[in-house]
């Protein structure tokens, strides 16, 4: 590793990497920190590139930054430069475009859905009701319950893997770090059926919302993670993460609808 220069001013240097998310962030902070050559640091998660800049004070601040974030388990490259080897180009790439779609990454997520789907399908039966409405309900409810769990086990890294792509929670952790309550209460209260037309238009703003991140999060072919199901699996945002959103909003609206209809 590249020795400090007590004389050598603090130079501003920015590399390229294979940084996906708030949690690899999570693992690098403490080698960058705890180097004395690194005065300080940051990270933009936005860019394509996942960049990292870095004001280090050494002769070769560049090697130094690239050699210390190696040294965390990632890759890193000068701006200026192209990677050379067929490796380096697959590392690269795969900070800047997500993986090729595969059914079987989203087997966690295929699971928690089918869990949903039979607790609904079972609660029709134990009240002998088949109707969409009660259904419809129940999945909702189901849905929010068992998606809470997961965000729950670790709300820190669920906050963080969550503002990477979702319009308030980049701008503000406390709705981050408030999200899986959110998804806890509005989970209790389709399972109660109480105030179904707030829980229902709750429902499909705070979907909507989390869509509009998911929705830029695809069209710039971002490398990061989804959070819907925490930071317990590493699901990558894509079209998947539409549909489940979309199909939420769409329950949402449908109920509101036939409510409001009702009470006309």
């Amino acid at each position: 590793m590249a020795t400090i220069n007590t004389n050598q001013p603090a130079v501003s240097v920015s590399v390229r990497t294979n940084l996906k998310c708030q949690s690899c962030l999570a693992k690098l902070s403490p080698t960058l920190d705890g180097a004395a050559e690194i005065i300080d640091w940051s990270a933009d998660m936005l860019h394509p590139e996942k960049t990292v800049t870095a004001h280090v004070a050494t002769e070769s601040p560049i090697e130094l930054l690239t050699e210390l974030i190696e040294e965390a388990g990632f890759r890193a490259w000068p701006i200026d430069r192209d990677p050379e080897s067929d490796e380096e180009k697959a590392n690269l790439d795969s900070s800047v475009e997500p993986p090729r779609f595969r059914l079987a990454t989203y087997k966690p997520l295929m699971l928690v859905v089918g869990y949903v789907t039979g607790f609904s399908l079972l609660m029709c039966y134990a009240l002998n009701t088949w109707t969409m409405e009660l259904f419809m309900r129940y999945f909702m409810g189901g849905f929010f319950l068992g998606f809470a769990f997961f965000k729950l086990l670790n709300v820190a890294a669920f906050a963080d893997a969550f503002s990477t792509y979702d319009v308030i929670a980049r701008r503000s952790r406390v709705y981050g770090l408030a999200y899986p309550f959110i998804e806890l209460s509005l989970g209790v209260a389709f399972v109660l059926g109480v105030f179904p037309l707030i829980v229902n238009s709750i429902t499909a703003i705070v979907m909507a919302v989390g869509l509009v991140g998911v929705i830029v999060a695809v069209r710039k072919k971002q490398a990061i993670q989804c959070a819907c199901l925490g930071t317990a699996f590493n699901l990558p945002m894509s079209v998947v993460t539409i549909i489940e959103n979309s199909v939420m909003i769409a329950m949402a609206i449908v109920t509101v609808a036939q409510i409001v209809l009702k009470l006309a």
